[in-house]
């Protein structure tokens, strides 16, 4: 009996020892993530997105961001790096360039350049033969990581995110939550790369405001969106613009007097938030068997959330079912919202005369 009781102790001290000191490959750190509305109030559940139109619909996966040019035209980069033309409707498309890399947010600028955050490359900008140069790829002597999303100042200046200094591999970050992500800004004319903000959780979508006083830089891990001040008194300083999201924001644009942000997933594992501020109980349970280490993806759930200046959310719209998922920009043209999407293999075309 003395035996068997040795034996079990000592197959315990094996166990605890395991879970307490076993070598995992994340470095997690401690957060207090913001209130969660909830799909409740402003955010309430509806399915106004399921009259979304596919457009491309099998043409590539993952047509993350979406840019316009002046001829009326949209683009898209794909997950395998290419990046295609395409008409408002969709029945014209063609293959615009590929850049080996992955595409992701997208604008042009005033001489019909598509600059590009790829996110393996850097800073792309591709003119309208498709020719791709390399604007920047390192700041401050480290690599730009994970270029993710930028916009463009009226001054020319490119303001554009590193999500991650750490990690390409999305759920390692959720598991991790360190705030590595930054936001850069590069001058055209000078050539200057510049480091704007950092401690950053996957810094992501970047928006400046109609006058370029200020610009909005999305946390996506950080469930909350910033407002970084670009001329005035305040230049240089950040402030909170939302942190009460039912969901994780991603890609941020304006128009119109509105800030039109996607969010890819909603917050419904509250179990998983609980450990955000204990990184040691995230290592404990990183350890668990994959059989026993079940962490529950939030179903498909699509949802675009309109905001106008002062911050108040003044549009919600959802597609419960999923129809159209993990949504992660939204561009509006001519009274439409052109949807992107992490996932999917289509472009979406939701009718905003037909929302609320």
């Amino acid at each position: 009996m003395k035996n068997f009781l040795k034996i079990l102790f000592s197959i315990f001290v094996v166990i605890l020892l395991y879970l307490l000191a076993w070598p995992v490959d994340i470095e997690p750190a401690a957060y207090i993530p913001p209130p969660n509305p909830r799909l409740k109030g402003v955010f309430e559940k509806n399915d106004q997105l399921q009259s979304t139109k596919k457009l491309l619909e099998g043409k590539g996966i993952g047509p993350e961001g979406i840019a316009i040019s002046a001829d009326s035209f949209l683009y898209t980069g794909y997950a395998d790096g290419r990046i295609v033309k395409f008409s408002m409707d969709g029945n014209q498309v063609s293959e615009f360039t590929k850049t080996d890399g992955r595409p992701l947010g997208m604008q042009f600028d005033t001489s019909g350049n598509l600059i590009v955050a790829d996110e393996y490359l850097g800073l792309l900008s591709i003119n309208p033969r498709g020719k791709i140069e390399v604007l920047t790829d390192e700041v401050d002597g480290t690599k730009i990581f994970f270029a993710d999303d930028l916009d463009i100042a009226s001054n020319g200046v490119i303001y554009f995110t590193d999500a991650s200094q750490r990690n390409h591999n999305i759920e390692k970050e959720v598991w991790e939550l360190q705030p590595t992500g930054r936001l850069i800004s590069y001058n055209p004319s000078t050539k200057e790369t510049k480091i704007e903000l950092s401690n950053l959780l996957f810094a992501n979508g970047v928006a400046i405001s109609p006058d370029g006083d200020y610009l909005l830089v999305n946390e996506t891990m950080g469930m909350v969106i910033n407002k970084y001040w670009l001329k005035g008194t305040k230049k240089g300083k950040k402030e909170i613009f939302i942190n009460e999201l039912p969901g994780y924001p991603d890609n941020i644009t304006f128009s119109d007097g509105i800030f039109w942000l996607a969010m890819p997933s909603i917050r419904d594992n509250q179990q998983f938030e609980d450990m955000y501020e204990k990184p040691f109980i995230r290592k404990v349970v990183k350890r668990l068997p994959a059989s026993m280490l079940k962490i529950e993806e939030a179903a498909p759930h699509g949802i675009i959330i309109g905001i106008n200046l002062e911050g108040k959310i003044v549009h919600n719209f959802q597609d419960t079912t999923g129809v159209f998922h993990h949504l992660t920009s939204a561009i509006e043209f001519d009274g439409k919202l052109y949807l992107g999407s992490l996932e999917m293999d289509a472009v979406g075309l939701f009718d905003l005369g037909g929302g609320s």
